[in-house]
């Protein structure tokens, strides 16, 4: 942690004047709260450019640090850009109250980076405390490298227009009218501006003219979607193009992600089809429980009796892509959802928003123009010529590729171990990878299959002191720490430690 002088931090940072709203980011935010002198959320808020205080959105039902209810919502302010999102709420009861939490996507490093900024009302000499990026209260929810979680179309839980393109549920409409009855003089909410559209039916649902002459305007939880996915697909393909055999894998990815081209297998040398195809089945069958288990979880969530308004990608359709990049790149893609759940592979985004299959395919197009002409002749069918072409190009270079790096096959115990994952387990990483508890290495399956055969706990190994734990005669070291776990949670969590203590 650092703390933040209020006066001079403008030289320290070389900055001469304040960055114009699109290129707001968070040394422009560091610039304004020692020009402006800021010392309380409040004349924080009164100083943050009109753009942020116009694209926002409110959260009814909070799941992180700051708490928030429907009369006193909690805020994401994130602009026309979303690169850098600030959050607070309104009430002095609430958990969160006397801190912004803070979001940014930094550009040249293709990370998010997580600050919380809390002000101290009774210290003058330093009313404002900065966290470091990424504090471990931060990534215990976050993950490292962090992520946004905004949850994914068609529902986002507890946010006002939780449900896409269906307008308020007559709950909201409600909540929405205790709000607006006290926006204007609420202390913080008053800095808000067009705080009148969010009760019209028209910010969640495009009517009758706008769908005629195309132009739709997405709600604002939508817009939130479409900007995060954007960056999340930056930070994606950053980690995938780090990767020694990424340009290798490059047709096979760009295949893959489209999943319109045939067997998987086929991309491969035919020396590994066989083999590859095998692996695929069994990748594929253990991806199913994670997939039904996200879904599942994400129709728990979904309010009313509405489906989805337009079609979204299946995580399912995903899973030749996923394969490719856990396989052949050694990348895991646990971690590459806006999801709530850990562990889901559920990439839907609003329609419009760029994917990974138009990326990769650029990319691709880099080096090889060739691509675009064969993807302008499309035919869909057995002789489809993009197929082909992709095809041809996959196998050569990975003929080069595995030729001179020897590709070992997962045992299909390990993806069944990965696949039944509990949900309790995003507990034990989010304690053991913070300070609030010992690190050990929950979300990293091969590291701790490594850790719980070894050491020497009070009861033996580490498998030993967990299974011991997760028992009700633990008393007081009993874990989850905070939980009172059913039978049924323990013996998932039992289970799945020793399977994967038996995997080789």
């Amino acid at each position: 942690m650092r703390l933040l002088p209020t006066a001079g931090i403008c030289l320290a940072l070389g900055l001469a004047g304040a960055a114009s709203a699109g290129d707001f980011g968070f040394e422009s935010l560091l610039q304004l709260i020692a020009e402006r002198h800021v010392d309380t959320p409040e004349t924080l808020l009164a100083a943050l450019p009109a753009d942020l205080r116009t694209h926002y959105t409110l959260v009814f039902a909070s799941r992180s640090l700051q708490d928030a209810t429907m009369e006193d919502p909690r805020v994401l302010l994130f602009g026309t850009k979303a690169n850098l999102i600030l959050s607070f709420n309104g009430n002095s009861s609430q958990r969160g109250f006397d801190a912004i939490e803070t979001m940014e996507f930094v550009p040249d490093l293709n990370r998010f980076v997580f600050r919380e900024i809390s002000f101290r009302s009774g210290d003058s000499q330093s009313p404002i405390k900065i966290s470091e990026p990424n504090p471990a209260r931060c990534t215990a929810c976050h993950d490292s490298p962090a992520r946004p979680i905004w949850d994914v179309p068609p529902v986002w839980p507890g946010v006002y227009g939780e449900r896409y393109r269906a307008g308020l549920s007559s709950d909201e409409m409600h909540g929405m009218r205790r709000f607006l009855s006290s926006q204007a003089t609420h202390p913080r909410y008053r800095y808000l501006l067009n705080v009148d559209a969010l009760a019209d039916r028209d910010t969640y649902v495009p009517n009758s003219r706008a769908s005629y002459t195309g132009a739709v305007i997405e709600p604002p939880n939508a817009r939130l979607s479409s900007l995060l996915t954007g960056f999340r697909l930056r930070s994606i393909l950053s980690e995938l193009a780090r990767q020694p055999g990424f340009e290798s894998h490059l047709p096979v990815l760009v295949a893959a992600a489209g999943s319109s081209c045939g067997a998987l297998s086929d991309f491969y040398p035919p020396s590994m089809q066989a083999a590859i195809a095998a692996d695929y089945k069994n990748f594929s069958d253990t991806t199913l429980a994670a997939d039904r288990r996200q879904m599942l979880g994400k129709a728990l969530r979904r309010t009313g009796a509405d489906g989805p308004r337009e079609r979204l990608a299946a995580p399912s359709e995903f899973t030749s892509l996923r394969y490719v990049v856990e396989r052949g790149l050694n990348v895991s893609t646990q971690h590459w959802t806006l999801a709530f759940e850990r562990g889901s592979y559920d990439f839907s985004a609003p329609a419009g928003t760029l994917n990974l299959e138009q990326s990769l395919f650029e990319w691709l197009a880099r080096g090889d123009p060739d691509v675009r002409s064969a993807a302008a002749y499309r035919t869909f069918n057995a002789d489809d010529p993009y197929c082909a072409h992709l095809k041809r190009r996959s196998v050569v270079a990975l003929a080069a590729w595995y030729g001179a790096h020897p590709v070992a096959v997962r045992a299909p115990l390990e993806d069944a171990v990965i696949a039944s994952t509990p949900p309790l387990l995003a507990r034990c990483a989010a304690c053991h990878s913070s300070d609030i508890a010992p690190p050990l290495p929950f979300s990293d399956v091969a590291a701790l299959r490594a850790r719980l055969v070894e050491g020497h706990f009070a009861r033996g190994r580490l498998l030993d002191e967990i299974l011991y734990r997760l028992t009700p005669q633990a008393g007081a070291e009993r874990m989850p720490r905070g939980m009172n776990i059913d039978a049924a949670e323990q013996h998932e969590l039992e289970d799945y430690f020793v399977r994967l203590a038996r995997s080789p």
